[in-house]
């Protein structure tokens, strides 16, 4: 297990799934990155047929959320501060799917294992739409830990 993916959305279980991405980047040496994927209805205003462009209202929308992430990837970060263990953290604006957007970086980036929490802040939405663990789980082709 060279490369760890955890996803957070700022939840108790997304942050105790960053925990279990810590301690296993600890014992096996691996990469870490933290994943936030923000799910924005704005870009459905600005998708073409060529692929979907970031103009200024994402922009505003992305600028907002980052204080309040940059909060959960410095938590994060402090875990692993006295360890030479390399840490990336990347936001990422999907107009579709977050699940597709979790998988998709996974395959691009080649990782080893997704961790992520369940019964994230969707609530009651999520009973509707599907939960993103159950979607990742079912579409990924790396290992995939989910943690309560």
């Amino acid at each position: 297990m060279k490369k760890i993916l955890v996803t957070i959305d700022g939840s108790k279980n997304s942050m105790k799934a960053a925990e279990y991405a810590v301690s296993l980047a600890r014992k096996y040496d691996s990469e870490l990155t933290i994943l936030y994927v923000l799910y924005s209805e704005l870009g459905f205003a600005y998708s073409n047929l060529i692929g979907v462009t970031t103009p200024k209202a994402i922009e505003d929308v992305l600028e907002t959320q980052k204080k309040d992430v940059q909060k959960w990837f410095d938590e994060i970060r402090s875990k692993l501060a006295n360890t030479k263990i390399p840490i990336t953290d990347k936001i990422i604006v999907s107009v579709s799917s977050v699940v597709g957007e979790i998988v998709g970086f996974a395959d691009k980036e080649k990782m080893d294992l997704i961790i992520l929490g369940t019964r994230g802040r969707t609530g009651f939405k999520k009973l509707l739409l599907g939960s993103v663990a159950e979607g990742v789980v079912n579409h990924s082709s790396c290992p995939v830990m989910v943690v309560r």
